[in-house]
């Protein structure tokens, strides 16, 4: 019998939304959100997080970053039972204008402009449903249109989602990267699922696993890891590039920008979606 590790968090609702962005964030793989209009109800606080972890330490590791804002405790889940439950909620969606992102589970006719991106979730951050992939994958949908970029970077990849974006939108090549081997390794898998091994690669490790320089550099990670990595990322930006940043919220936004500002980066756009920015950003 599988074995689960779990954490369970009590929030005030107000907090939820950010909540569960850093519990996706630090790698949950599922989030059951539970308050005052579900059967099960929330905790003290108002509200309760239970996220599911695909190994103990990985949780163990999330449960340090929350404890100290927020009372969180982890437990331990045999069976496949409540981890397989949320995929009764999880349906076909627009992850941009043309690209649907669809769980293999289920069956979706194209409409006509419509690209289909056959991704499950899986050991790796990114399905597309948080506003931090999303705004990121809008962003790079706007830039592929007036930049025709011949390769994107992809920094932080998780499962590949970014990636497998741009090269449905015609980016022949698409390069990812991530610290987490098994993020890599899912990524690679969902990229021979889905054929694009051909013009999408991942590797292990941060900005210095990469050679390339790109005119269009994507990071999806969080304030904390986006401003020591300034320069390394900046250094992935061909001049006159762009780089989409996101994992941002708006509380962080100004710390964020100046980071790349001080690089001589110009900021040209900054969308927001529920607590969430992404700073879009030129290169001198």
């Amino acid at each position: 019998m599988n074995t689960y590790a779990l954490l369970v968090v009590q929030a005030r609702p107000e907090d939820v939304d950010v909540l569960i962005g850093r519990l996706t964030l630090l790698g949950a793989e599922g989030i059951e959100e539970r308050d005052a209009s579900t059967l099960t109800r929330g905790g003290e606080l108002g509200a309760t997080l239970v996220a599911s972890f695909p190994d103990e330490a990985l949780a163990d590791l999330a449960r340090d970053a929350l404890g100290g804002d927020h009372p969180v405790r982890r437990e331990v889940l045999l069976g496949d039972a409540w981890r397989d439950a949320w995929k009764a909620h999880w349906q076909p969606f627009h992850l941009t204008d043309s690209v649907v992102v669809v769980p293999s589970w289920l069956t979706y006719h194209a409409l006509p402009g419509e690209q289909l991106l056959p991704l499950d979730p899986g050991r790796a951050f990114g399905t597309g449903q948080h506003a931090t992939t999303a705004l990121a994958a809008r962003a790079i949908a706007r830039r592929i249109v007036v930049q025709k970029p011949t390769l994107l970077v992809d920094v932080g990849t998780g499962s590949g989602i970014l990636a497998f974006t741009a090269a449905l939108l015609g980016v022949p090549r698409a390069v990812g990267c991530d610290n987490d081997p098994d993020a890599v390794s899912a990524a690679r898998e969902n990229a021979e699922r889905m054929s694009f091994a051909g013009g999408v690669e991942f590797r292990v490790g941060g900005p210095e696993a990469l050679s390339e320089r790109a005119p269009l550099v994507v990071a999806n990670i969080e304030a904390a890891v986006l401003v020591p990595l300034a320069e390394a990322l900046a250094s992935r930006v061909l001049p006159g590039g762009a780089l989409v940043l996101s994992g941002v919220l708006a509380t962080q936004r100004e710390a964020v920008v100046e980071a790349y500002t001080r690089l001589g980066f110009t900021l040209e756009r900054c969308d927001a979606e529920d607590e969430w920015v992404a700073p879009e950003l030129r290169a001198p």
